[in-house]
């Protein structure tokens, strides 16, 4: 009695059979045949250091399998915190300013920190591309242990920097969780069609699985999360779901200290650039020297803004409304711009233009009227009040007043938010636009004859621009550059947005995007439904297509019957190729197999005792 023992051969060798006359390649593994070309030793070698087809007997599949989870939550990790640094651009120059208070310090931290985000997204998006491409090709999955120390780093250093900046810098998370009012939509329908997209690859790895109870688990729980993926729009929400009618006019334009990104803050000629592209509104900020001149400052020093290390150096930290104006106008203004750059447009300046940039000096409040009322610009500013000691510190008010009366001005042209001394001033100047920086609700302020909310973009709720119009209170919304952000605002119904990169909100005709709700929920659920009849098809196809695959591998079959049962002769039948053409497949000369076809079959008859049936591996 003989049985059939049934061998498995994964391995290839080009027609001409001899070593060094083609290209042989041995690869024991569960996937297809194949030449490993130049691309598929790339992706071996980058991967896992492994420049040609070969499996350690050794190796745990098991552990593999765990760091590609790992892989996958790095992957993640990296994803979220490259758009985090992404939508947070418009705050870049309050994060650097941040960590200049702390450090005393300017540095453009903001790019360094997206430059390495960049680097870490890159490798870790590279990684699992080389890892999807093994998947596909049914290559086993060998990470080297380089790239798991690097992936283990990667995956603790998001972790750790989104724990710290959530202690540190909140305003920055608040500013990604509204992004999503306007990414969601387009995040949603990227996700669907990325999952739809690998649901091929998925159904082939889910096809062969060989227990049903794990079949079904694995099949039940991507139906879950695609469920939850198809349903998610239910709770995106977006001030841009309008019809062209609802649709408010566009915001008027402010400039925040000007034009900052193309001149230095609170100088003239950040005013005048301003001015030049289109802006209605300049937002300042106004100090008083110790001998009584208003003047532009923001800060409460001259150390970021101004060369007062080398014209006062012993004055560095002292306050800035200590020092009188003409040592005021000793400083120069424009050279530190140069130098640091904060928001990388310095490059591509003309020669002309830095030269113009680098004479600029500390600019007076007068000055500052001036040219708005030679323009017929609305204004406002911030006033802060002298130290203790100083001269003015009790009337600076009342003192500053002064000034806006008599640059010729119109009074309805400046918003005062001011709050001390608010009744004298009233008295003085009745047609002031009367605003306040704090948020107040549009019943209090009518009560407080208030007309001007002037608030950081994330004080207001989307609802908020609506109220204050039917009351009549102007909004004025701070600091917005990001086209996302600012067509946000504009579909909110914002009444005037202050800028810092006013050359870059005046050319938007319309919002980033804007569309019918009715439109939206048909766009949804059509790509909804044709993701799931894709991913419904892959499965079926996949589970076919591998069930086929186990009944028609590459085997060499040992067929063992009788001796005496077979005739003997030159062309023994009991040595044969069951190929699609046995001829051209054996050398009659020396009996030897000249180039086996992957989809031949190979059978030896002979002459064994019963076995039990067994795979093994055989090279060729």
């Amino acid at each position: 009695m003989y049985h059939r023992l049934q061998v498995t051969i994964s391995a290839s060798r080009s027609r001409g059979g001899g070593q060094g006359e083609g290209e042989d390649t041995t690869m024991v593994s569960g996937g297809p045949l194949r030449h490993q070309t130049f691309c598929f030793t790339c992706v071996l070698g980058l991967y896992g250091c492994r420049w040609r087809q070969q499996v350690d007997p050794n190796e745990k599949r098991w552990v593999e399998r765990i760091w590609f989870v790992v892989m996958l939550l790095a992957v993640g990790f990296a994803s979220f915190w490259m758009y985090f640094w992404l939508v947070v651009w418009n705050d870049a120059d309050d994060f650097n300013w941040w960590i200049y208070q702390q450090t005393g310090k300017w540095v453009n931290w903001y790019w360094v920190i997206l430059a390495a985000t960049s680097t870490a997204f890159g490798y870790a998006v590279f990684l699992l591309l080389l890892a999807a491409i093994h998947v596909c090709f049914e290559i086993p999955v060998y990470l080297h242990w380089l790239h798991k120390i690097l992936v283990v780093l990667l995956l603790c250093g998001c972790t750790a920097s989104v724990v710290l900046m959530q202690q540190l810098w909140l305003d920055g998370f608040r500013l990604a969780w509204l992004s999503l009012q306007m990414t969601g939509p387009w995040l949603h329908l990227g996700a669907v069609g990325l999952m739809t997209v690998s649901s091929w690859v998925i159904a082939g790895q889910w096809a062969q699985v060989r227990t049903l109870a794990l079949q079904i688990f694995w099949f039940v729980f991507y139906l879950g999360v695609m469920g939850g993926l198809y349903v998610a729009p239910l709770f995106i929400t977006s001030p841009c779901f309008i019809t062209v009618d609802q649709l408010p006019k566009k915001p008027n334009i402010g400039g925040h200290r000007g034009a900052p990104m193309l001149a230095p803050e609170n100088t003239l000629l950040s005013f005048q650039t301003a001015i030049d592209n289109n802006a209605t509104m300049i937002e300042t900020d106004v100090q008083i020297s110790i001998d009584g001149v208003p003047f532009l400052m923001h800060d409460g020093d001259l150390r970021r803004t101004t060369n007062i290390a080398d014209v006062f150096p012993n004055r560095v930290n002292d306050n800035a409304a200590t020092f009188n104006i003409s040592e005021l106008k000793r400083l120069n203004a424009g050279k530190w711009f140069l130098q640091s750059d904060p928001f990388g447009t310095v490059g591509g300046m003309s020669a002309r233009r830095r030269a113009l940039i680098a004479n600029q000096s500390v600019g007076t409040f007068k000055d500052f009227l001036q040219l708005a009322n030679t323009y017929n610009i609305r204004v406002i500013f911030d006033l802060y009040p002298p130290p203790r000691g100083h001269p003015f510190h009790k009337n600076f008010a009342n003192y500053t007043l002064n000034f806006v009366l008599q640059s010729g001005l119109p009074q309805s042209s400046v918003v005062w938010l001011q709050d001390s001394d608010r009744f004298t001033i009233r008295k003085r100047a009745p047609f002031l636009k009367q605003g306040t920086g704090n948020k107040i609700s549009p019943v209090d302020m009518k009560k407080l004859s208030l007309t001007v909310e002037n608030l950081d973009y994330r004080q207001y709720s989307q609802g908020d621009y609506s109220l204050y119009s039917k009351n009549n209170i102007t909004t004025v919304t701070y600091i917005v550059h990001s086209s996302w952000l600012f067509s946000y605002l504009w579909c909110s119904g914002a009444d005037t947005v202050t800028s810092n990169g006013v050359n870059l909100v005046r050319n938007l005709n319309s919002p980033s995007w804007r569309m019918n709700p009715f439109h939206y929920r048909v766009l949804w659920i059509t790509t909804d439904v044709l993701s799931g009849v894709c991913i419904l098809v892959c499965f079926l196809v996949q589970r076919r297509r591998k069930a086929f695959g186990r009944n028609h591998v590459e085997t060499v079959r040992l067929e063992m019957i009788e001796e005496a049962a077979l005739p003997s002769h030159d062309h023994d039948p009991r040595k044969r190729l069951l190929s699609d053409n046995p001829a051209d497949d054996m050398d009659d000369d020396d009996g030897t197999l000249e180039g086996a076809t992957l989809g031949g079959t190979l059978a030896f008859d002979m002459d064994l005792p019963v076995v039990q049936h067994k795979e093994v591996a055989v090279e060729l």
